[in-house]
């Protein structure tokens, strides 16, 4: 069992950096993969808000962890955020950890978090804020001033849109503007309602921050633990083998598709290339929700090409990662709504066992073209090799659009939940009180028996003074001997 391809260079160097427990356990997956001379294939670093989380981390070198000595923050990002907000010192290890720690020589940097948690949620906005006003944000004004230079001054005010989209492409052009990219996870149903609350919010703000240009966010993955969860039960014991729960089956799945990828396109050997350059432009142009997903068959099953191209239509109608991205709405008159597809890349690794033209790569490029509504360039290609006795197809590309779920599906959910609760009657209880066993014994005696307890008269005369005294006692203006 093997798959030659992954000992090929990686096509777009990255660095890895993980946030929260969520975050920093996909991280610590990229982690196990090393060249052959055991030195580590990314630069995977890893902050939590309590070192027992860290301890846990197998592959991410301990000079690589950072704590924020804040103890468990719990499922409540809002709350974090506070916490964050008012530890001064912390706020200063994550700021050294970004702009000291991750030190990026690479073409990409990935930041992971969970969005149900405290730590990661909190932490990873602050986080690409201060990355790109420590990276990003100074190169983009080093290109304003070459404008300043180069122009006119009352050329600039007369449209200084047009000019700051000529700085802002100069220096995305730069080698020292760092691109970004965000992996998230949404989570299960099952976590409740107030959870779903946060993250709809939290999305929110990610996505408005992969969408400010100046950032230099290339793209989110927004990767879904209910749909992981959901294909884990689906599994057979055999392929769970391994695997404890559907947490670490995600991980597992997003860090070797990223990787089969990464090195995949940079394969050579038939026709048909999708480069390391072509991978790079589809990752690095343009921003957006990236959608990858990866159908396989066994061999066996693969007759001809066009199976194959049968497999890449199947591929374009799902993901890996989440639900299925709507790109196309036909609306009541038949007009039709369209979501953007920047560049489109596709693959196919098939194994060496058989020999199948290469005419699927056009059929199937032509399949794309036709179906999506694609504003880039398409980029293919094929590579022979062993792969488990599999062939396997790949299709990934960037687009305005939003997996189901988190464009409307959690909205629905947290509705979902409040219409159950309001259905629910709910009740406080209190704790009964037990009667002594003995209470209702006859002891053989009375009260009076041994003391005098005067007659009823007396008794009614002493019992208003003492009444008046009981009520100066329980007058809270009265029990200490004020009055108002």
């Amino acid at each position: 069992m093997a798959k030659n391809f992954l000992k090929n260079e990686v096509a777009v160097k990255m660095t890895m950096v993980g946030f929260g427990q969520a975050g920093t356990r996909m991280v610590d997956k990229f982690a196990e993969y090393k060249h052959t001379d055991g030195t580590s294939v990314y630069n995977c670093l890893a902050l939590n808000s309590n070192d027992g989380d860290l301890a846990e981390l197998k592959n991410v070198p301990k000079s690589n962890q950072v704590s924020l000595k804040l103890g468990g923050l719990g499922k409540n990002p809002e709350r974090a955020v506070k916490v964050l907000e008012s530890n001064d010192e912390a706020k200063e290890k994550l700021k050294d950890f970004i702009t000291e720690r991750v030190r990026p020589s690479d073409e990409l940097v990935l930041f992971f978090a969970g969005l149900g948690g405290g730590t990661g949620t909190s932490t990873i906005i602050k986080a690409i804020e201060e990355f790109s006003a420590f990276h990003n944000k100074p190169v983009i004004r080093q290109e304003l001033q070459k404008v300043a230079q180069q122009y006119p001054m009352a050329e600039i005010k007369a449209d200084q849109a047009k000019f700051a989209r000529i700085a802002f492409e100069n220096a995305i052009e730069r080698k020292d503007f760092i691109k970004m990219g965000i992996v998230v996870t949404l989570p299960v149903r099952a976590d409740g309602p107030d959870v779903l609350r946060q993250v709809n919010k939290f999305s929110q703000e990610i996505w408005k921050l992969a969408n400010d240009k100046s950032k230099g966010v290339a793209f989110v993955v927004f990767a879904d633990n209910q749909h992981f969860y959901d294909e884990f039960k689906e599994l057979n014991e055999n392929e769970k083998k391994g695997i404890a729960n559907s947490r670490d089956y995600a991980n597992q799945r997003i860090s070797e598709i990223i990787h089969e990828l990464n090195t995949a396109a940079n394969g050579s050997g038939t026709s048909v290339i999708l480069d390391s350059q072509d991978f790079k432009r589809i990752l690095l142009e343009k921003t957006g929700c990236l959608v990858i997903n990866k159908v396989s068959r066994n061999m066996n099953q693969i007759e001809n090409s066009h199976a194959i191209v049968e497999m890449f239509k199947e591929s374009l109608r799902g993901s890996s990662f989440h639900h299925p991205i709507d790109l196309m709405k036909k609306n009541n008159d038949g007009s039709v709504e369209a979501s953007k597809v920047h560049h489109f890349g596709m693959l196919a690794i098939l194994d060496e066992q058989k020999n199948i033209d290469d005419s699927f790569m056009d059929d199937a490029k032509v399949e794309v073209s036709n179906n999506l509504p694609i504003n880039g360039t398409v980029f293919n290609g094929y590579l022979v090799s062993k792969n488990d006795f599999l062939g396997s197809v790949y299709t990934f590309y960037k687009t305005d659009a939003l997996p189901s779920r988190l464009s409307k599906g959690l909205v629905e959910e947290f509705n979902e939940f409040k219409e159950k609760q309001s259905q629910i009657q709910y009740k406080k209880s209190q704790i009964s009180t037990i009667e002594s066993i003995d209470e209702d014994e006859d002891l053989g005696f009375a009260f009076g028996d041994f003391i005098d307890m005067g007659s009823d008269e007396e008794n009614t005369e002493a019992g208003a003074n003492e009444d008046a005294e009981l009520a100066d006692f329980l007058d809270p203006d009265k029990m200490f001997g004020t009055t108002k």
